[in-house]
Protein backbone atom coordinates (compact mmCIF):
# COMPACT_ATOMS: atom_id res chain seq x y z
CA UNK A 1 0.00 0.00 0.00
CA UNK A 2 2.98 2.16 0.41
CA UNK A 3 4.10 1.82 -2.95
CA UNK A 4 0.97 2.64 -4.40
CA UNK A 5 0.71 5.77 -2.50
CA UNK A 6 4.30 6.39 -3.69
CA UNK A 7 3.38 5.65 -7.55
CA UNK A 8 -0.10 8.16 -6.71
CA UNK A 9 2.12 11.30 -5.80
CA UNK A 10 5.05 10.28 -8.88
CA UNK A 11 1.61 10.25 -10.94
CA UNK A 12 0.40 13.60 -9.63
CA UNK A 13 3.44 15.06 -11.12
CA UNK A 14 2.84 14.15 -14.47
CA UNK A 15 0.65 17.58 -14.60
CA UNK A 16 4.35 19.15 -14.11
CA UNK A 17 5.18 16.93 -17.26
CA UNK A 18 2.32 18.60 -18.94
CA UNK A 19 3.34 22.38 -18.10
CA UNK A 20 6.72 21.67 -19.36
CA UNK A 21 5.33 19.87 -22.33
CA UNK A 22 3.41 23.05 -22.88
CA UNK A 23 6.45 25.33 -22.85
CA UNK A 24 8.14 23.29 -25.19
CA UNK A 25 5.86 23.59 -27.34
CA UNK A 26 6.30 27.03 -28.68
CA UNK A 27 10.37 26.08 -28.94
CA UNK A 28 11.21 24.60 -32.09
CA UNK A 29 14.32 23.46 -31.51
CA UNK A 30 13.47 21.61 -28.39
CA UNK A 31 10.92 19.63 -31.29
CA UNK A 32 13.02 16.73 -30.72
CA UNK A 33 13.33 16.86 -27.18
CA UNK A 34 9.23 17.39 -26.70
CA UNK A 35 8.77 14.17 -28.73
CA UNK A 36 11.11 12.16 -26.93
CA UNK A 37 9.86 14.02 -23.63
CA UNK A 38 6.27 12.74 -25.20
CA UNK A 39 7.58 9.22 -25.53
CA UNK A 40 8.34 9.07 -22.12
CA UNK A 41 5.36 10.69 -20.84
CA UNK A 42 3.57 8.33 -22.88
CA UNK A 43 5.20 5.55 -21.61
CA UNK A 44 5.00 6.55 -18.09
CA UNK A 45 1.14 6.67 -18.54
CA UNK A 46 1.40 3.08 -20.35
CA UNK A 47 4.13 2.04 -17.05
CA UNK A 48 1.54 3.16 -14.74
CA UNK A 49 -1.97 1.62 -16.31
CA UNK A 50 -0.41 -1.62 -16.18
CA UNK A 51 0.96 -1.25 -12.64
CA UNK A 52 -2.58 -0.65 -11.08
CA UNK A 53 -3.83 -3.80 -13.55
CA UNK A 54 -1.30 -5.85 -11.83
CA UNK A 55 -1.43 -5.21 -8.69
CA UNK A 56 -5.61 -5.29 -9.04
CA UNK A 57 -4.61 -8.76 -10.48
CA UNK A 58 -1.83 -9.29 -7.39
CA UNK A 59 -5.05 -8.21 -4.63
CA UNK A 60 -7.26 -10.79 -6.78
CA UNK A 61 -4.23 -13.63 -6.80
CA UNK A 62 -3.99 -13.50 -3.23
CA UNK A 63 -7.99 -13.39 -2.39
CA UNK A 64 -8.26 -16.29 -4.26
CA UNK A 65 -4.99 -18.02 -2.22
CA UNK A 66 -6.06 -17.24 1.15
CA UNK A 67 -9.66 -18.76 -0.05
CA UNK A 68 -8.13 -21.73 -1.65
CA UNK A 69 -6.35 -22.13 2.11
CA UNK A 70 -9.50 -21.75 3.92
CA UNK A 71 -11.14 -24.46 1.42
CA UNK A 72 -7.33 -26.71 1.92
CA UNK A 73 -7.73 -26.60 5.37
CA UNK A 74 -11.33 -27.58 5.69
CA UNK A 75 -10.80 -30.38 3.86
CA UNK A 76 -7.38 -31.36 5.53
CA UNK A 77 -9.97 -30.86 8.55
CA UNK A 78 -12.62 -33.29 7.10
CA UNK A 79 -10.16 -35.58 6.11
CA UNK A 80 -9.03 -36.02 9.85
CA UNK A 81 -12.55 -36.23 10.55
CA UNK A 82 -13.20 -38.85 8.18
CA UNK A 83 -10.09 -40.76 9.21
CA UNK A 84 -11.22 -40.73 12.82
CA UNK A 85 -14.60 -41.82 11.83
CA UNK A 86 -13.00 -44.50 9.88
CA UNK A 87 -10.97 -45.89 12.80
CA UNK A 88 -14.04 -45.67 15.23
CA UNK A 89 -16.17 -47.94 12.97
CA UNK A 90 -13.48 -50.58 12.15
CA UNK A 91 -13.28 -50.94 15.69
CA UNK A 92 -17.04 -51.05 16.16
CA UNK A 93 -17.11 -54.04 12.90
CA UNK A 94 -14.12 -55.61 14.86
CA UNK A 95 -16.13 -55.62 18.04
CA UNK A 96 -18.99 -56.70 16.23
CA UNK A 97 -17.46 -59.72 14.86
CA UNK A 98 -15.73 -60.90 17.94
CA UNK A 99 -19.25 -61.03 19.50
CA UNK A 100 -20.65 -62.74 16.02
CA UNK A 101 -18.08 -65.22 17.02
CA UNK A 102 -18.74 -65.62 20.70
CA UNK A 103 -22.38 -66.07 19.48
CA UNK A 104 -21.66 -68.90 16.95
CA UNK A 105 -19.52 -70.32 19.62
CA UNK A 106 -21.87 -70.20 22.48
CA UNK A 107 -24.50 -71.67 19.52
CA UNK A 108 -22.15 -74.50 19.38
CA UNK A 109 -21.98 -75.40 22.53
CA UNK A 110 -25.58 -74.95 23.37
CA UNK A 111 -26.71 -77.23 20.47
CA UNK A 112 -24.13 -79.75 22.18
CA UNK A 113 -26.03 -78.98 25.03
CA UNK A 114 -29.18 -80.03 23.37
CA UNK A 115 -27.68 -82.95 22.10
CA UNK A 116 -26.25 -84.35 25.34
CA UNK A 117 -29.50 -83.95 26.92
CA UNK A 118 -31.79 -85.49 24.05
CA UNK A 119 -29.75 -88.42 24.63
CA UNK A 120 -29.63 -88.38 28.03
CA UNK A 121 -33.91 -87.86 27.89
CA UNK A 122 -33.58 -91.06 25.70
CA UNK A 123 -31.50 -93.09 27.71
CA UNK A 124 -33.92 -92.32 30.83
CA UNK A 125 -36.75 -93.18 28.77
CA UNK A 126 -35.34 -96.28 27.85
CA UNK A 127 -34.18 -97.36 31.88
CA UNK A 128 -37.92 -96.10 32.67
CA UNK A 129 -39.65 -98.25 30.14
CA UNK A 130 -36.89 -101.19 31.33
CA UNK A 131 -38.10 -100.79 34.85
CA UNK A 132 -41.50 -100.77 33.78
CA UNK A 133 -40.65 -104.32 31.86
CA UNK A 134 -39.09 -105.24 34.55
CA UNK A 135 -41.63 -104.43 37.74
CA UNK A 136 -44.37 -106.08 34.60
CA UNK A 137 -42.35 -109.37 34.87
CA UNK A 138 -41.79 -109.21 38.76
CA UNK A 139 -45.29 -108.34 39.21
CA UNK A 140 -46.11 -111.21 36.83
CA UNK A 141 -44.18 -113.55 38.22
CA UNK A 142 -45.20 -112.88 41.63
CA UNK A 143 -48.83 -113.70 40.65
CA UNK A 144 -47.70 -116.75 38.86
CA UNK A 145 -46.26 -117.72 42.66
CA UNK A 146 -49.34 -117.16 44.14
CA UNK A 147 -51.32 -118.62 41.30
CA UNK A 148 -49.35 -121.78 42.01
CA UNK A 149 -49.20 -121.46 45.86
CA UNK A 150 -53.19 -120.93 45.74
CA UNK A 151 -52.64 -124.01 43.60
CA UNK A 152 -51.26 -125.58 45.51
CA UNK A 153 -53.31 -124.94 48.99
CA UNK A 154 -56.31 -125.81 46.78
CA UNK A 155 -54.93 -129.04 45.74
CA UNK A 156 -54.41 -130.00 49.54
CA UNK A 157 -57.78 -128.64 50.63
CA UNK A 158 -59.70 -130.94 48.26
CA UNK A 159 -57.52 -133.33 49.08
CA UNK A 160 -58.76 -133.19 52.58
CA UNK A 161 -62.14 -132.25 51.89
CA UNK A 162 -62.06 -135.60 49.63
CA UNK A 163 -60.51 -137.61 52.82
CA UNK A 164 -63.07 -136.43 54.97
CA UNK A 165 -65.73 -137.38 53.07
CA UNK A 166 -64.45 -140.50 52.60
CA UNK A 167 -64.02 -140.99 56.33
Amino acid sequence: MEESGVAEDMFESLEEFHIVLSELVGDESMDKVRGEYEKLIHALKKSRENEKRLMSKCRELNAEVVSTSTKVAAALKLSQDDETTITSLKRELDKAWKMVDAAHGKESKDKETIRTLKEEVSNLMQTAEQQTNISLDQEQSDLLKINEELTVERDELLTTVEALRGN
